[in-house]
């Protein structure tokens, strides 16, 4: 549902996935001592962090990420509820943050000085852009609280049919976001070449009305350090590929293996005279393998008038494809593709359900539950009872 993708988005965190693995850590501090603070200033071109954590957190190892998201690149102890770690400012980009993997995560960013962070807080503060991004979260969150809490409410109220909440949430959403953008593009024409920018920048382009013409123009705002970061290069080029695979587009054909290891392409079934039903999808996802049941039914109902259905396996390994593919009772061909395809179609979720049609044409994305009945139906009427 549309009306929770700004729950999802999380304006004003960073909208990269960290991968937590494992990493080198420092070494330990010999048995029954315990890390002094530093009280001097950080040298000349280096930040230094003074970090707090709450009591849960003490003998746990912080991890510093870089906003690239290529793994933690430093590590240290929490000891007496505080750490503290000196790095740098150069080579540690526009954003960083650190994490304590399953309990806490803190961004900020590296700016030459003494920074304070408090794990438990919404950011950091002590030098001058940490301190303004740390009240700017604090306002905005307050915003979204409002806004969740509404949402709540909405959800909760067994007075209303589906169709009403539906209908006030979208509302919601959308006097969420007539609040937030306006503050959102100002941050990014105020810190047009800085980490606030970046983060704005990141919010817009991650909103679900951006296209690709109005995140050019939104490019053409930033500084050249924002426009050379790495997740923006990748959600730009998101846009771009989902500009070449919209509705009425001929699809993007690529390559991947079937359950046997042997290669197959998206060409073998697409513009081969049937409407293809294409699923991309992986064995870990809930949503995914819920949708396998309706697709069955799908299937059983169209399959002898035609219709293709082919899954596009991603993100996945294979021997877990193999096991869920007996534990759903998958009977349609798969495609294993870890990457690529997504890609190629811009999918940033799944699972991504699209049509194509008998010549090769995209009819429809984003397809769930009886909306793909709906236009089986109608192609079923348009081509004479055939798909």
């Amino acid at each position: 549902m549309k009306t929770i993708q700004w729950i999802r988005l999380g304006l004003f965190a960073l909208a990269t996935t960290i991968a937590l693995p494992a990493v080198a850590q420092r070494k330990r501090a010999a048995k029954g001592k315990t890390s002094k603070v530093i009280v001097t200033q950080p040298q000349a071109g280096n930040y230094r962090i003074d970090g707090m954590a709450p009591a849960d957190a003490n003998g746990k190892w912080v991890y510093l990420y870089l906003s690239n998201g290529h793994g933690a690149v430093d590590s240290i102890q929490v000891a007496k509820g505080k750490f503290t770690l000196e790095r740098a400012v150069a080579g540690d980009g526009l954003l960083a943050h650190l994490v304590i993997p399953k309990a806490y995560n803190l961004s900020f960013i590296p700016e030459e000085g003494v920074i304070k962070a408090d794990l438990s807080a919404s950011g950091a503060t002590g030098t001058p852009l940490n301190s303004i991004l740390a009240q700017k979260t604090k306002e905005r969150e307050a915003i979204e609280a409002d806004a969740r809490g509404r949402l709540m409410t909405i959800r909760g109220d067994k007075k209303l049919s589906d169709q009403a909440k539906e209908e006030a949430m979208e509302k919601i959403s959308n006097e969420y976001y007539a609040k937030i953008k306006p503050l959102v593009e100002a941050d990014l024409k105020e810190h047009s070449n800085d980490a606030i920018g970046l983060i704005a920048l990141q919010a817009l382009l991650g909103m679900e009305d951006v296209t690709l013409s109005s995140a050019e123009s939104l490019l053409q705002q930033a500084g050249e350090r924002l426009r050379a970061d790495e997740g923006i290069t990748k959600m730009v080029a998101r846009l771009r590929s989902l500009e070449t695979t919209q509705v009425g587009r001929q699809f993007v054909d690529f390559e991947g293996v079937d359950d046997s290891n042997n290669p197959i392409r998206l060409s073998d079934y697409a513009g081969k005279g049937h409407y293809v039903l294409v699923d991309f999808w992986a064995s870990w996802c809930g949503p995914c393998r819920r949708a396998i049941g309706h697709l069955k039914k799908i299937r059983d109902t169209y399959s002898d008038k035609g219709l293709v259905i082919l899954g596009t396996v991603v993100w996945d390994e294979m021997a877990d494809h193999l096991k869920a593919m007996k534990e759903l009772e998958i009977t349609w061909p798969q495609i294993f593709n870890q990457s690529e395809a997504t890609d190629l179609y811009g999918i940033s979720g799944i699972p991504q359900i699209l049509l194509i049609d008998p010549a090769g044409k995209i009819v429809a994305r984003d397809l769930h539950g009886e909306d793909i009945n709906k236009l089986l139906d109608k192609a079923l009427q348009d081509n004479g009872g055939k798909l």
